[in-house]
This record gives C-alpha cells, structure tokens and sequence, in this order.
C-alpha cells in the first residue's frame, strides 16, 4: 500500500504547531541546529530516518567529491554508521527516491 499525498493545508498546519511549540521551548535560543534536535527528539522525526537522511547526503557528496563507486562509499562508510556494507545499500537504494521527491505533497485544495 503506497502512502497517501499530504494536503497542504495540513502539512502548513502541522508546520504552524511545530514551530510554536518550538518557540515556547527555545524562547531566544532558537537556531535550525536545536530545531532538528528538537524534532528528532520529541519523536516527530526518527531516529532510524535521521540517520538514513545523513547516509544519503553523505553518499551524494561523496559522488560529487570523488570519482568512487557505491560499492566504495559503503565500504568508506561501515565504520561511520556501524552498518553492514549491504544495509548501506539497501538505505541508498530505498531513500534516494523517498528524500528527493515531492510526490508527498499534494498541493490541491
């Protein structure tokens, strides 16, 4: 079963309530870098999908810095995140797509 498009008076709607929750919590010391914390921490982000987000932009800028293979990155990167070279690539190849479209939105009313 495929995952239904977000409404996007809903997703501005839940955008609203984050961010004012937010400002309640950091007051004057509101910065992007305590925000992701923030959302990761109260569970509206998880772990796991933090995590395959940096594996991703990692691998994206490993393809534009060198002229390496995937093979190479998941290899490169084991230690990093504690994975096995086959759970690297099973996140790139599942991720790519899910981060960088924005098929979840639909912007109809």
């Amino acid at each position: 079963m495929a995952n239904k498009s977000i409404k996007k008076h809903v997703l501005d709607r839940f955008n609203d309530q984050v961010v004012e929750d937010y400002k309640k919590v950091f007051e004057g010391n509101a910065t992007l870098e305590n925000f992701c914390y923030y959302l990761i921490k109260r569970g509206i982000i998880p772990t796991e999908r933090a995590r395959n987000y940096a594996i991703v932009r990692d691998y994206q800028k490993y393809v534009l810095d060198t002229s390496g293979t995937k093979t190479d990155f998941c290899f490169t990167m084991e230690s990093d995140y504690k994975l096995s070279e086959k759970q690297i690539q099973n996140i790139l190849s599942s991720y790519i797509p899910k981060f960088f479209l924005e098929k979840h939105i639909d912007y109809s009313i």
